[in-house]
């Protein structure tokens, strides 16, 4: 079958379409196998997904032309069947008749009694990731030709992108809820605080649903691992007053609930191999069933919850089951109730580093991203390799737009860091009155503006990375205070007297001469030791032509797939030129280029027409009327936002640029700070 370029690129332009109009996936499905039957002409769509956690193949959705059988929606992904063999191989499937297939006999016999005699099995990944199988059913034999295959294996991975977005989305959305919900009981639990009035409610709305004579709870003690009696009541008005509130839990059922992390549960006889002095005295008030069971809490287990009664009818799974569930809002409460402040600070930073990190993925970062094969840029490899595992401080130095971020990424990447948090502070771009706050957080009322409590980046940073770009901007007033987080690894936020530990790598980056700032007082000497454990000095593309070629053809294939653009040439010509300039803006300016390019290109040949681009390097009065025009063109940028220069209607969106690109562009020409 020949499919015409015209309708590939329409299926794939509905696809899009489709994807981005629709929010759930059977949807998605039923829309997506519309579009695409005026391509090819099949009579099932099925996505079938991983379910990681699980192990699992689930059938999500599936779009037929007829009804079908309600088959089973979970297989096993080492399983003996063509979806299984798909999702190992990550290779398509093609079963042109079904009639004829020898293998997986199970499969193919129901596959013919719905009806289908021929499939076509694709993987759904998103680079690395395997999402799950895109599978095609049709009524009739068919064989695809190479073209009609690559096709759907097209189709599969533009559909990928999207499922993976969904997934994440959905995996956000049940987070939200589930922590919503979570702290809604918890607060609810918590809304009677001293803690025998919040456990006497508890207990009294137990008795209506699980019958008991009286139930206590005992948290454990670190670090000697004894249990201290917390709450005790008796719905029936029973006494018990143990001479000893914290004791050992070896020879009691807790001791047993806690060790296994599991429910005790007793009834009768059962109850004498225990032995603790407390315990038998605890028995003296005649019970004959009882439950123990583990307090377990977001920190682990934290103590345990036994309930008692005299009726010799034993606590019965139901009971135990609901008895775990209220254990676990028990367990949570209580850890709210003993640590307020730690856990309200916590819901602050989570907050907060949520905002941060939605802040960082909007911005273009090409993690993992470092392209180059020349030797400049493979000593700047071999030194990452080399201190990466360390937990060293880095000071990563070169021009303005070299990737010194890239960097630092790959090194908290390659570090035991790397599922932490990696916390980035552009230091130029921060006012210089922000910045001490921005560092260190500050408390309520610490200054006038300061209406709540704030969580500074090193608090963020903890267990993670602290990447300090542009450090040579810090205040030398400041700089000191920075020395000793370094140094010592604690701080104290703006209005307060406590001192936070935190455990932080740091990496700082600059395009100044520090050990210069040094010798002329704009600079801590100490400090600038301190960082300068492991230099990494990072080379401008002047210095790395070999590689701008790797890079040209890098960032064209990137910014054409974004952009859905057939563009597949690139001329020698091109390449030559682009290799001989110097690029006074690094790899960002490439970049730049590049993506301008691609954006102005008609066809499938790249076209970079931009006349600063000469074969030749720029003279120095070509480079300062190239700056003269620039300035120009930013300053009247800044006029039309008014002086804005960071949101939607600002001169950094103006002229298609990164606020802090616009800002460090601002400076190199000494354009007036009140911009800013």
């Amino acid at each position: 079958m020949e499919i015409p370029d015209s309708e590939i690129y329409r299926a794939l332009f509905d696809l899009s379409q489709v994807v981005a109009g629709h929010a759930d996936l059977e949807t998605v499905c039923n829309s997506l196998a519309a579009s695409l039957r005026r391509v090819v002409s099949f009579d099932f769509l099925a996505l079938v997904l991983h379910d990681p956690i699980k192990d699992q193949l689930r059938l999500h959705a599936i779009s037929a032309n007829r009804p079908y059988k309600d088959r089973p929606r979970v297989f096993d992904p080492n399983g003996d069947d063509p979806g299984a063999h798909v999702w190992r191989e990550q290779q398509p499937v093609v079963l042109s008749l079904l009639d004829l297939e020898t293998r997986w006999d199970d499969v193919i016999q129901e596959a013919l009694d719905e009806g289908i005699h021929a499939m076509v099995l694709v993987p759904l990944s998103n680079g690395e990731r395997r999402l799950g199988i895109l599978g095609f059913g049709f009524d009739a034999p068919f064989q695809p030709d190479p073209r009609a295959l690559q096709f759907l294996q097209r189709v599969a991975a533009e559909l990928a992108v999207s499922v993976e977005g969904y997934l994440t989305r959905q995996a956000l959305l049940h987070e939200r809820d589930r922590m919503r919900v979570l702290f809604e009981i918890t607060n609810s639990l918590v809304s009677k605080l001293p803690m025998e009035e919040l456990f006497s409610a508890i207990s009294t709305q137990l008795s209506s649903v699980v019958a008991h004579d009286f139930v206590l709870m005992a948290l454990i003690e670190k670090p000697s691992g004894h249990i201290h009696i917390t709450a005790l009541h008796s719905p029936a008005g029973m006494r018990f007053e143990p001479e000893e509130m914290s004791v050992s839990p070896q020879g009691m059922p807790a001791g047993e609930a806690i060790a296994t992390g599991k429910p005790v549960v007793l009834s009768g006889d059962e109850h004498d191999r225990y032995t603790a002095p407390v315990y038998r005295k605890y028995r003296h008030l005649g019970f004959r069933s009882s439950c123990s069971i583990p307090l377990v809490g977001t920190n682990g287990i934290s103590g345990v919850l036994d309930l008692a009664r005299r009726g010799g009818q034993p606590f019965t799974p139901d009971e135990v089951d609901l008895l775990v569930q209220v254990a676990r809002q028990i367990a949570i409460a209580t850890e709210n109730a003993l640590a307020y402040r730690e856990l309200s600070e916590l819901k602050d930073k989570l907050a907060t580093e949520k905002l941060y990190l939605e802040d960082e993925i909007r911005f273009d970062q090409n993690v993992g991203s470092m392209i180059g094969e020349g030797p400049a840029f493979q000593a700047v490899l071999s030194g990452i390799q080399v201190v990466a595992p360390t937990d060293a401080t880095v000071l990563i130095e070169g021009e303005t737009g070299t990737g010194k971020e890239l960097v630092a990424r790959a090194l908290h990447d390659l570090s035991a860091r790397s599922k932490r948090s990696f916390i980035k502070v552009n230091c130029a771009a921060i006012p210089a009155t922000l910045l001490e706050s921005e560092l260190f957080g500050h408390e309520k009322g610490s200054f006038t503006g300061a209406f709540a409590q704030k969580i500074g980046r090193f608090e963020l940073a903890h267990q993670g990375t602290l990447f300090l770009d542009e450090v040579g901007e810090i205040p030398l007033e400041l700089q000191s205070k920075l020395l000793r987080a370094i140094q010592e690894q604690e701080l104290e936020r703006l209005g307060g007297n406590r001192t936070i530990q935190v455990n932080v790598r740091f990496i700082a980056a600059t395009n100044r001469g520090l050990k210069k700032m040094v010798e002329e007082g704009k600079f801590r000497s100490d400090l600038y030791y301190r960082l300068h454990v492991f230099p990494l000095t990072v080379p401008p593309l002047r210095e790395r032509r070999e590689d701008i070629p790797l890079l040209i053809r890098y960032f064209t294939q990137k910014y054409a797939t974004r952009m859905n653009r057939p563009i597949d040439s690139i001329p020698s010509s091109t390449i030559d030129a682009l290799t001989n300039y110097d690029w006074p803006g690094n790899i960002r300016e490439l970049q730049n280029v590049i993506e301008r390019s691609v954006i102005l290109s008609p066809g499938r040949v790249l076209v970079v027409t931009l006349p600063e681009l000469s074969k030749t390097a720029p003279s120095p009065r070509t480079s300062r009327l190239a700056e003269t025009a620039e300035r120009d063109r930013i300053l009247r940028a800044l006029r039309e936002a008014r002086g804005k220069v960071a949101g939607p209607h600002g001169a950094a969106a103006l002229l298609g640029l990164r606020r802090t690109t616009l800002q460090s562009r601002m400076k190199k020409l000494s354009i007036e700070r009140e911009y800013s």
